[in-house]
């Protein structure tokens, strides 16, 4: 991908051409082209934080209330596994 200047550089030639090739108004495209480097860049900022957001998110498991591990002092209140009568052969 081309630097800084030689894309703004080239993006200036194109709104020089689209303008019909006008004399002395290159201050105007290069200014325009920074413009346009900029919003591009900021667009991609956001678009990569988004995308981190994302990610980390889809690494953090969610756990649904009902599954939520109880809290230390619950621990009182949480019944033990039924028990089936049946005492285990050895």
């Amino acid at each position: 991908m081309p630097d800084r200047d030689e894309w703004i550089a080239r993006r200036a030639y194109s709104h020089w051409e689209a303008e019909g090739r006008p004399d002395g108004r290159d201050a105007d495209h290069w200014h325009a082209a920074l413009i346009d480097w900029q919003m591009l860049q900021d667009a991609a900022d956001r678009l990569s934080d988004n995308a981190g957001r994302r990610i980390a998110d889809a690494r953090t498991p969610i756990l649904a209330p009902a599954q939520a591990p109880p809290e230390p002092g619950d621990l009182a209140n949480v019944k033990a596994p039924a028990r089936s009568g049946k005492v285990p052969k050895r």
